[in-house]
């Protein structure tokens, strides 16, 4: 293009209309109108095009471009996440804590909504849990960006981390303080960061949980926690760390979390024939299969699993943390070591080992399986007991540790005790295996394709003439 002829452009680039009302805003826009306004009078008259000064307001990037860089730059991410750029925080947002705050609302998330708008006004209670808050967003990040296994802390995110603990360190020095509900908050950004969700670094996380316990404790009992969004906050860090690591939470259910546990009153439950056979067999053990029960019918209701109605959900709040709660309570070991208890424990890991990728499918990231994997293999190696007519709760059990789990010397276990089940039960094809699966329970938009190539590993076992000797219960399980 002939260059005394072709456009020029100056951009004034502004991420919210009301800039145009700042004086220097202004200012530079007059400058640039004048420079070009004098450059046009140098010139001869023409019917060359005018010089033209644009305000440019950028379109919202994709999800693709946010992950290409650590830390987006768009501010217009924030306003069009629904975040209040003009809200009152505890500190004051630089650049970095600003898409921090973005970070938390561009979470691809649906039922972790509602957990989310919980520890974010937690987080606005003090800049003591608003840093453990922005810490926790910059992991998030790392784990977006780089996957999650993290073996050491990110240095931006542990700097955050630490200005929390300083802060949290001065508040306990002062007196009254300690019944304080942004102590509380604080402590439980403490386990988020250590726990499940980033670092696995449950030791702290252990001292930290009874940190927060007897802050709860001198505040008169979780009870005494009257704001709902600090109550929900402080369950959901403890199920962070006691569903990693497989033990019992110490505190109560929240209210809202309690109504969300059960369906609603008059709702039909759906017949389950595997649930008739359990209470026939053990009348006197209805713990596990009660949650099973509701799950199932839970599942049966929640409109989350239409494609059409998954966002839906996010303004009905989840069962699934209760539900995850309750399983973690139960115990049936400690009662005894009998065939019930036994089958009991496994049924109650198999049913972890189900909601986990439902978890994920939720929103919820990453969850942690390990500990359920391992703890049922150390159940199937040590306590051989006869299944009979509920042999369809191991397969299904089996089926989802498989899936489940990332060692590969489990798996392998795994899939040699369903290979010696598909045997006993004289299954002879695959989808006789997916039946027995789906007849127990199954969420279709979660789990199609979920196989994981554990079918071919089955069908290699099978093809072998000698069995391992290390296959868990094979006698046990032909016998039986």
């Amino acid at each position: 293009m002939d260059k005394a002829t072709g456009k020029s452009f100056n951009f004034v680039n502004l991420t919210h209309p009301d800039e145009l009302k700042d004086e220097g805003t202004q200012a530079r826009i007059r400058r640039l109108a004048m420079t070009e306004f004098g450059k046009t009078r140098r010139r001869p008259k023409t019917k060359r095009a005018r010089n033209e000064i644009i305000l440019e307001f950028r379109d919202v990037p994709s999800d693709r471009q946010i992950q290409q860089q650590l830390l987006p730059t768009s501010f217009d991410r924030w306003r069009n996440a629904s975040v209040d750029p003009f809200a009152s925080y505890p500190i004051e947002l630089d650049d970095v804590s600003r898409e921090l705050v973005v970070n938390v609302f561009l979470q691809d998330s649906v039922h972790i909504k509602a957990l989310r708008d919980s520890w974010f006004t937690v987080g606005l209670y003090d800049p003591a849990p608003f840093y453990g808050l922005l810490s926790n967003s910059l992991l998030s990040i790392h784990i977006r960006l780089h996957g999650v296994s993290m073996s050491s802390n990110d240095p931006k995110s542990l700097r955050l981390y630490t200005k929390a603990i300083r802060l949290v360190q001065e508040r306990m020095r002062s007196p009254g303080r300690q019944t304080d509900g942004t102590l509380i908050g604080a402590v439980s950004s403490f386990m988020c960061h250590d726990a499940s969700w980033y670092l696995k670094a449950f030791d702290t996380w252990n001292t930290h949980r009874s940190a927060m316990l007897k802050l709860i404790d001198l505040k008169g009992g979780a009870d005494a926690i009257f704001q709902e969004a600090l109550r929900i906050t402080v369950s959901w860090c403890e199920l962070g760390g006691t569903f990693a690591q497989d033990i019992p939470p110490k505190l109560p259910l929240p209210r809202r979390w309690e109504a969300n546990a059960h369906s609603p009153p008059g709702s039909p439950r759906p017949y389950s024939h595997v649930s008739l056979l359990w209470k026939q067999r053990f009348p006197m053990r209805l713990e596990w299969i009660t949650i099973l029960d509701d799950v199932t019918q839970l599942i049966s209701l929640d409109r989350a699993f239409t494609s059409e109605q998954f966002a839906a959900v996010t303004q009905t709040g989840s069962w699934l943390e209760p539900t995850l709660v309750r399983l973690l309570r139960i115990r049936p070991m400690e009662t005894d070591s009998g065939p019930g208890s036994v089958m009991e424990e496994v049924c109650r890991l198999g049913t972890l080992l189900f909601l986990s990728p439902v978890w994920r499918y939720m929103g919820v990231k990453p969850v942690w399986t390990d500990s359920f994997t391992r703890n049922l293999l150390a159940m199937l190696n040590n306590c051989r007991v006869d299944w009979g007519e509920l042999k369809p709760l191991l397969v299904w059990t089996l089926y989802f540790a498989a899936i489940e789990t990332a060692d590969l010397e489990e798996r392998k276990q795994f899939t040699v005790i369903l290979a010696m089940l598909m045997k006993a039960m004289k299954i002879q094809e695959w989808e006789g295996v997916l039946q027995i699966v789906k007849f127990v329970l199954w969420i279709e938009p979660v789990f199609k394709d979920s196989d994981n190539n554990v079918r071919d590993e089955i069908f290699v076992v099978l093809s072998q003439t000698l069995v391992p000797e290390s296959a868990t219960g094979v006698a046990e399980l032909q016998d039986a």
